[in-house]
């Protein structure tokens, strides 16, 4: 057993204190949580522990609930601002010429990136697994959703037999990582026709884990599903799919409810969220699902935020993901927390450092992450503040700080 003390403990507990003047953190050998609380009360109870001090603030590892790194190799190559459609189009010409070892070695960089900048666990999509190997290598914790697209099924006649066999070849090349989870997703609501998106949400609540979905991210996907208008028909049009198949004539969680998305105790991840309708924000909320919102990726592309007082006036539940390095500069969710800090100064700071840990650990439902309560082992990190008197204001609008592991997850 050890103890770690700082100035500033964050120890994301509900119900507890925001935060604690000079507070520890009693962990046990294999780095699980004892205790939180005031250094000297547990200087007392845990007097034969050898004690590290801790430089700056003490959290819980981050939880990024969406990232794609397997498009890392695409950092810096793909042009935004048009919206989605245009930004799509560019991210698969600049993707034509990557080989496998690219798409792997780039993955592997920015998982050890995510780490260094706090993150213990990850929601990673994927149309491939080719991120497996950098996320067991980084030591993260979270959620593979193997994204599965309607050319995928019209190529190989079955998609999901298609990925199983994916799954199995590249289990036997690396043993599945430990504490990393495998759940089917589709894409968007726009990517596939309604029989398969059917069938990938069936599959997913099968495994007990949410999967995870892009929605309401782009005035043209709200176009094609309400009436078959915006640029998407003839993009779509333009791959041999017929249009009629992707035009439900109704709003994107409308849609998603009538194939089955909410059934299941542990709901969708809903990525995005930019334009969604305050009928999308009440269904959100009465199924529990979150809105993992990607302020950075969504000025990259669009040039506009989700609306999160609406979203919050709502109740609907909040994470926090950095998306890719196509769309976004870096894979540090302390810039995805100054970014929207700075758009919304209303919302208090505690409420964006909750969608950092555990607002992206109950989303994927990862027990053990995202606060530092008794029982859990979420890994430790030193994070530098500026004003220690004022830590959480202090945490929230920094970017990329310096950040020190004291206890892996």
């Amino acid at each position: 057993m050890r103890l770690v003390s700082a100035r500033v403990v964050v120890p994301m507990v509900p119900g507890g204190p925001a935060w604690l003047a000079e507070g520890a953190v009693a962990l046990d050998d294999d780095d699980a949580v004892r205790a939180v609380g005031p250094r000297a009360e547990l200087r007392r109870r845990f007097a034969e522990a050898p004690e590290q001090r801790a430089d700056g603030a003490l959290l819980p590892g981050l939880v990024n609930a969406h990232t794609h790194l397997e498009l890392a190799a695409l950092a810096g190559e793909v042009p935004g601002g048009d919206g989605l459609v245009a930004w799509a189009g560019a991210c698969m010409h600049a993707g034509e010429e990557l080989t496998h070892e690219q798409r792997r070695d780039a993955a592997a960089r920015a998982a050890a990136e995510a780490v260094r900048f706090g993150t213990a666990a990850v929601g990673d999509v994927g149309n491939s697994l080719a991120s497996l190997s950098a996320i067991a290598a980084a030591g993260l914790r979270g959620t593979i959703f193997h994204e599965l697209l309607g050319s995928r099924d019209a190529r190989t006649g079955d998609a999901l037999a298609d990925a199983a066999r994916e799954r199995a070849v590249a289990s036997k090349a690396h043993p599945w990582p430990r504490g990393l989870g495998y759940v089917l997703a589709p894409h968007a609501p726009y990517s596939a026709d309604h029989g398969l998106l059917r069938r990938i949400f069936s599959a997913a609540a099968r495994t007990g884990l949410p999967t995870s979905i892009h929605v309401a991210e782009d005035p043209d996907e709200l176009a094609l599903l309400r009436d078959g208008s915006g640029r998407w028909p003839a993009v779509l049009a333009a791959m041999g799919v017929d249009v009629k198949t992707r035009v439900p004539r109704k709003s994107p969680l409308a849609y998603l409810a009538t194939l089955g998305a909410f059934a299941s105790p542990a709901p969708p991840l809903l990525v995005h969220m930019v334009h969604a309708t305050a009928d999308d924000r009440r269904l959100a909320h009465e199924t529990g699902a979150t809105a993992v919102l990607c302020p950075r990726s969504n000025l990259h592309i669009g040039g506009r935020l989700a609306d999160v007082p609406a979203l919050l006036a709502d109740g609907v539940l909040l994470a926090l993901g950095t998306d890719s390095l196509a769309s976004s500069p870096d894979v540090s969710l302390f810039g995805e927390i100054a970014t929207l800090r700075a758009a919304f100064p209303a919302i208090p700071a505690l409420r964006w450092l909750e969608a950092a840990t555990t607002g992206g650990a109950e989303a994927l439902r990862l027990d053990s992450c995202g606060s530092l309560a008794p029982a859990r082992k979420p890994g430790l990190i030193d994070v530098d503040v500026d004003d220690l008197g004022a830590p959480l204001e202090a945490l929230v609008r920094t970017p990329a700080p310096t950040v020190r592991w004291m206890a892996h997850a």
